[in-house]
């Protein structure tokens, strides 16, 4: 039976706590089995015995990724497509978006089923009624985070998601002769 992996930018404390925070005012149901989190590859199963392939997509990754610097917030949502209230995520998109493509690999790899759209979901399936007074009401919720791994998570039984694996983003930039960022 494949196990139900995802893999994510977990969100560093103490913002962390900040987010599940608001998770809770908004009464988010996936508070208790998910850590906030920027999603690169959605649910996928991968059998077990590709296991240490989808670790090792994992790392391949993160050793040609540098540190991310981004800026979560301000609030926005699917509505109407889906009722989710996120913050926004904006920085080094153009390295988290890079960083997707080398994870959407086998075994993780999966058709896309919307564009990217990176987010840090508040709220999961939320009264419509409710979302215009939610997204107004972190309108001005903007926080600064460095990301310095990637996580590999698992779905149990109980449907909540743990880390199996971490890897650290290992590539720097180094000064080019002309002063730039090589």
């Amino acid at each position: 039976m494949p196990r139900q992996l995802g893999v994510v930018l977990t969100i560093p404390q103490p913002v962390a706590t900040e987010v599940d925070g608001l998770r809770r005012a908004l009464g988010d149901g996936a508070l208790a089995r998910i850590t906030p989190h920027v999603t690169l590859v959605a649910p996928v199963g991968v059998p077990g015995d590709l296991m240490l392939d989808a670790v090792d997509v994992l790392r391949d990754a993160a050793r040609a990724t540098p540190p991310l610097d981004l800026r979560i917030g301000p609030a926005a949502t699917f509505h109407p497509v889906t009722p989710v209230v996120y913050l926004s995520v904006t920085g080094d998109v153009d390295t988290l978006a890079a960083l997707r493509e080398r994870v959407l690999r086998p075994p993780l790899a999966r058709p896309p089923s919307h564009p990217f759209v990176p987010h840090v979901t508040v709220a999961d399936d939320m009264d419509a009624a409710r979302i215009p007074a939610a997204v107004a009401a972190l309108a001005d919720f903007v926080v600064d985070v460095r990301i310095e791994s990637l996580h590999l998570l698992e779905q149990g039984r109980d449907r909540v998601w743990r880390p199996i694996a971490e890897a650290p983003f290992t590539r720097r930039w180094l000064p080019t002769a002309d002063g730039g960022e090589g």
